[in-house]
């Protein structure tokens, strides 16, 4: 009944559909694999929000141990300013925020702590700029935003780790003074700037001047009369489970479709061919 399987032209069906069905069924099980991963990124993220903001003592005590800095990040951390290089601040290009294209502005700044004989760098991320404005940037004033911000005496923010190039995407240049790069790469803006940077850096939350008033992130540079746009805070990290569950039931899905279609295809051959069997008789 079934004798017609064993032709070259129905061995070779049969081989793709294995390979199509081992295709299935692997997606299926590295998508699950993803969400699994997002779900216990975003329990983590959640405590680590949830934890007390560090102060520049631990802060500079962790980050200074390689084996903690890693477990810093999306901790919050509360440093006093001693002084901002704006001279020194690098975009960091192709960021979006609420789906319009644009910039992060970061800037080496330095913090003080109890602990260390001297003040330390730190790259603090200070806002979002639209992409029309972070071009006009790139060949304005930098001084338009050390004019403008308010001079923050301490500062909120969350810690991140420092970004390294995958497989794919673009590089940076590893000589030279850039004034923007595709990824926030600590280590590569400490080679051009005065300062000694930590390994880490920080997305600001929120700050306050000399005098202990809020300084509403929002509105920086805050005044109607600059040409750019005001830098906008950047949001906490999104604790959704992304598509990953539903690409995991979809491909799992084509596996099941694909074994029961082809057990259809296989058994309707075989009965058409014992019908013919039967007419010839």
């Amino acid at each position: 009944m079934y004798s017609f399987a064993r032709r070259p032209i129905w061995l070779a069906g049969h081989a793709l559909a294995g390979v199509l069905l081992v295709i299935f069924v692997i997606a299926g099980f590295w998508q699950l694999s993803r969400h699994n991963e997002v779900r216990d990124r975003n329990a983590v993220i959640a405590e680590r929000q949830a934890m007390a903001a560090l102060d520049a003592d631990r802060f500079f005590e962790a980050v200074t141990n390689a084996g903690l800095a890693e477990g810093l990040e999306y901790r919050s951390v509360s440093l006093p300013i001693v002084g901002a290089d704006w001279q020194e601040s690098v975009q960091i290009r192709n960021r979006s925020l609420d789906g319009r294209a644009g910039c992060h502005i970061a800037v080496p700044m330095e913090t003080a702590s109890n602990g260390s004989e001297a003040p330390f760098g730190v790259l603090v991320i200070v806002g979002w700029l639209p992409q029309q404005a972070c071009a006009s940037l790139l060949d304005g004033d930098v001084d338009v935003f050390e004019r403008r911000l308010p001079s923050a005496d301490q500062i909120t923010g969350r810690i991140r780790l420092s970004q390294e190039r995958g497989l794919l995407g673009p590089a940076d240049p590893a000589q030279g003074q850039l004034s923007s790069l595709a990824r926030t790469d600590v280590e590569r803006i400490d080679q051009q700037t005065t300062q000694d940077l930590a390994p880490v850096y920080v997305e600001i939350t929120g700050a306050v001047d000399e005098n202990g008033a809020a300084i509403r992130l929002g509105t920086w540079p805050g005044d109607p009369g600059d040409a750019l746009p005001a830098l906008e805070p950047l949001p906490p990290p999104q604790l959704d489970a992304g598509p990953h569950l539903g690409y995991t039931f979809q491909w799992f899905s084509f596996a099941a479709v694909a074994i029961v279609g082809y057990t259809l295809v296989l058994r309707h051959h075989a009965r058409k061919g014992e019908s013919e069997q039967i007419a010839d008789d």
